[in-house]
């Protein structure tokens, strides 16, 4: 939601100043995407492990199988919108239009890279987000090999050296904003701290015990932390230092969140018993993916309407935003992604979904591999709070 946040909020251009400034606080919206990273670092190198665990082994094969099959059927239908679909329909609308993007980048999972070398955003609201999925596939391909292979014996130096090399090109890079917030070197240090985590939470089970114990006003310490640096952001110091660790430590304080919501048992609210967010976060990858195209075609139509942008009119779309990108969401998932999923069961899951020996975990939809993680771990999954893919 921070990140439908974020794009309804600024989707009509900064030329537009009714929006008052209580709302720019959405602009962080884009901190969603940091929090997905280190919660997809964190689950990816909790399955890892715990094949591993249990077959001494890791099935590269099925690893990467499964990430095709979740990630890809939809990516490559939102690049068939951006370079096929989008531009026909403006043609026969007769909309001045032209596609920037790179086509070659983005089909082979370098859509990042494009909008860096270019220095900017693609035409089409398609592309849009494919960036940061794009960062996702480059992470599920090298991943596993640092971590199960190059760094087998030692763990802790797969962590070190994607962090080291991610601070380095930080600092190195301090002033280039498209460099730090989209470069493949400057935000995988967030996969990196998840993945550190869960194999922490994973290797010593006296660290889950003492999360286990952290008090309910320890634990609202945690969010009160989180919700200052939310705030801090405004006002932090662009310097090479600084710009270095602030990535860094956001994503230590989102890791204190995903590891409370795994195994501290005096939580005020767990996103696992909350019956509406896990199913709806089924649909997070689709609503991602698809709500900037929503939200584009909201905004033609209001130009075309000739409505102001009034505060009424942009909460009035922002809500019929956020209902429609919903239901295509749905829809997506239910007559598109849905028979990918099903492809992953024709071949024995990554572990037991009925035994997980670092916590139970609740069952997992269908065609779902997360359902062997610790508690609250899948449920966080399928939320994820970030609303994003």
């Amino acid at each position: 939601m921070a990140v439908f946040g974020f794009h309804a909020f600024i989707t009509i251009g900064p030329q537009h100043t009714v929006i008052p400034r209580a709302f720019s606080v959405l602009v962080l919206g884009a901190l969603g995407v940091n929090f997905f990273y280190v919660l997809s670092g964190f689950l990816i190198t909790y399955l890892l492990l715990e094949e591993e665990q249990q077959h001494q082994s890791v099935d590269l094969r099925a690893f990467y199988r499964r990430r095709v099959l979740r990630i890809w059927p939809l990516f490559y239908a939102c690049v068939a919108y951006g370079f096929l679909v989008a531009p026909l329909l403006m043609h026969l609308l007769r909309v001045p239009y032209h596609e920037t993007a790179g086509l070659a980048l983005h089909l082979a999972f370098l859509g990042n890279l494009d909008t860096v070398w270019r220095g900017g955003q693609p035409t089409s609201s398609g592309l849009a987000v494919l960036w940061s999925v794009a960062i996702e596939e480059q992470f599920y391909l090298v991943w596993p090999v640092l971590l199960m292979f190059l760094f087998r014996r030692w763990r802790p130096g797969a962590f070190l050296l994607v962090i080291a090399v991610c601070l380095a090109f930080r600092y190195q890079h301090y002033a280039n904003e498209a460099l730090i917030y989209r470069h493949s070197l400057a935000v995988m240090s967030d996969m990196a701290m998840g993945g550190a985590a869960a194999w922490a939470c994973f290797s010593f089970p006296a660290l889950r015990q003492h999360i286990a114990g952290w008090s309910r006003w320890t634990v609202a310490g945690l969010y009160v932390a989180v919700l200052v640096l939310i705030a801090a952001q405004r006002v932090l110091p662009v310097t090479p230092g600084a710009v270095a660790v602030q990535r860094i430590t956001r994503s230590a304080l989102f890791v204190l969140v995903i590891v409370e919501q795994n195994y501290a048992t005096h939580s005020w609210f767990k996103i696992k018993n909350s019956r509406w967010l896990t199913y709806w976060g089924t649909f997070t990858y689709g609503f991602y993916c698809l709500h900037p195209i929503v939200l584009d075609w909201l905004v033609f139509a209001s130009e075309h309407l000739h409505l102001p942008p009034t505060l009424l009119n942009t909460l009035v779309r922002a809500a019929v935003g956020l209902l429609l990108s919903g239901s295509l969401a749905w829809l997506s998932f239910t007559y598109w992604e849905r028979p990918f999923l099903k492809m992953k069961n024709r071949r024995p899951p990554v572990a037991g979904a009925t035994t997980a020996p670092h916590g139970d975990a609740p069952a997992a939809p269908p065609g779902q591999e997360e359902a062997s993680l610790p508690n609250g771990a899948q449920a966080t999954v399928l939320a994820e709070v970030v609303a994003a893919s």
